[in-house]
């Protein structure tokens, strides 16, 4: 074993802690990096919709069932399709796209307000900004379906 004295065992110890901290610093690095790179939901997972509101539309849970204002000419079973298959959509993160939002309100059962989720078009981009201001990626069909969902 190595003869230290005291001072060089407490060189030794302040230098272990350093490189401890400088590590641990860089794996949290590399998982801000990693996360924001990560496909995300439009929602939170846990989510229970209470009412979708588009531009021209709403979707409303109605006890078990679905109804929508005005009529989209969808009965409730596909409208929960609908929901559901929104929910599920895991984005990849995007760019900022300029233009003018569209605006979608979300309520989710035990929240007061309602999430906002902007919607933008721009030269063939399209995109999502969530209430925390991350941006998501959107293709053509996935913001025509937020936009007028159909059958």
């Amino acid at each position: 074993m190595f003869k230290l004295s005291r001072k060089g065992w407490n060189n030794v110890i302040i230098v272990v802690v350093l490189i401890v901290i400088t590590l641990l610093h860089r794996l949290e690095l590399a998982q801000q990096e990693n996360s924001a790179k990560r496909a995300r939901p439009l929602l939170p997972e846990d989510a229970v919709v209470l009412t979708w509101q588009g531009p021209s539309w709403q979707i409303e849970r109605i006890g078990q069932g679905w109804r929508s204002g005005p009529d989209l000419g969808l009965d409730s079973n596909q409208l929960a399709a609908h929901i559901e298959r929104w929910q599920g959509w895991l984005l990849p993160p995007g760019e900022a796209v300029r233009g003018t939002p569209v605006t979608l309100r979300v309520w989710i059962a035990g929240q007061n307000d309602p999430q906002t989720i902007a919607l933008y078009q721009n030269s063939g981009q399209y995109g999502a900004q969530l209430p925390s201001g991350l941006w998501l990626s959107l293709t053509a069909e996935q913001y025509r379906d937020l936009m007028r969902p159909a059958p």
